[in-house]
């Protein structure tokens, strides 16, 4: 049974130009948050994921790989977040995934401390470590 208002949230590490990994995020007023997506009626929860980052950037799902999937809290609400990783050697940047003026950005781990600290990831999130 699905809860309504469910939902699932997701994040791409990919690498930059200068071979450090970036996060995929959505810009906000205040910082950034990352990729959400309710839950659809009879969706799973990765499934609604990979649908969003279909319309939201250009690249090839086939080579998308699961790293972690991992729970976060945010506004007292338990969020599942997949973290992914996306490697293509044909691929000259990251901004090359992202469509014009959209709300998405690519930003390294140091520049997300305070969307890391409002989303509350549970235990220790091994995406950090990469």
């Amino acid at each position: 049974m699905i809860i309504e208002d469910h939902y699932v949230a997701c994040t791409v590490l990919v690498k930059d130009e200068e071979g450090r990994y970036v996060f995929l995020v959505k810009k906000e007023e205040e910082g950034f948050s990352f990729l959400a997506t309710e839950v659809e009626h009879r969706k799973t929860g990765l499934a609604c994921v990979l649908n969003r980052l279909k319309e939201m950037i250009k690249m090839d799902i086939e080579k998308l790989e699961l790293n972690e999937l991992t729970n976060a809290v945010v506004n007292n609400k338990s969020i599942p977040l997949f973290v992914f990783i996306y490697e293509n050697n044909a691929l000259d940047s990251p901004e090359d995934l992202i469509p014009e003026h959209s709300e998405l950005s690519w930003v390294h781990s140091e520049n997300i401390i305070n969307t890391l600290e409002q989303w509350k990831i549970s235990g220790v999130p091994q995406f950090l470590l990469i």
